[in-house]
């Protein structure tokens, strides 16, 4: 709910700005940087303010592709988190291949990695090691997604920063050589080249 909701602010408030843009001004007239801003608070919102229609896949791909991955991690952790459950739960079993008789859809099917202890202590140390890892992982994940997310609002805010900067074809610099004269003394002069640069703007 709160996903559709976000996108139909989007899509009003980009409604509203070309609607205002088409009335008597220009688009360029009225790009907000603080709209663009607050727009990238939803992922792409603010790239396709701000007309760079191309980026908001790209940030929605790399958000999402980072998420699954995270969601990935974080159910490889619960299947070894059971696993110790189990362990805890039953401790009457002492060896490895008791574990996997009595629950096989939890230790064999159910993890990523197999164990290779045959005692119940040394599959609960694998497990315990498996969960450390995997905890790492989520955790640099996790940045991942916000890394892509603040790449995201800092993108469309020096996109709108820089909307109105001409970068048409019109400009242009062209060299030009001169000829300049300096005075060594009160009478003499003396004659040197010299090289001018001339910006022509539309």
């Amino acid at each position: 709910m709160r996903c559709v909701l976000s996108v139909l602010v989007l899509f009003t408030c980009l409604s509203a700005k070309a609607q205002h843009a088409d009335s008597t001004h220009t688009a360029d007239e009225f790009h907000n940087i603080k709209l663009a801003t607050t727009l990238s608070l939803i992922p792409g919102g603010g790239q396709i303010y701000n007309g760079k229609y191309w980026k908001a896949p790209v940030f929605w791909g790399g958000i999402g592709g980072t998420a699954y991955y995270y969601g990935q991690l974080n159910a490889q952790f619960k299947s070894y988190e059971s696993v110790l459950q189990f362990i805890i739960d039953n401790p009457s079993y002492t060896t490895r291949a008791e574990l996997e008789s009595a629950a096989p859809e939890i230790f064999i099917t159910g993890i990523p990695s197999p164990f290779y202890q045959t005692s119940v202590n040394g599959v609960a140390q694998e497990a315990m090691g498996y969960m450390e890892q995997l905890r790492t992982q989520r955790e640099y994940t996790l940045f991942g997604i916000l890394g892509i997310y603040l790449l995201g609002i800092l993108d469309a805010n020096i996109d709108a920063h820089l909307h109105d900067f001409d970068v048409s074809d019109d400009l242009s610099i062209s060299p030009q050589f001169t000829q300049k004269q300096y005075f060594a003394g009160s009478e003499s002069a003396i004659q040197a080249p010299g090289l001018s640069l001339t910006l022509s703007l539309p």
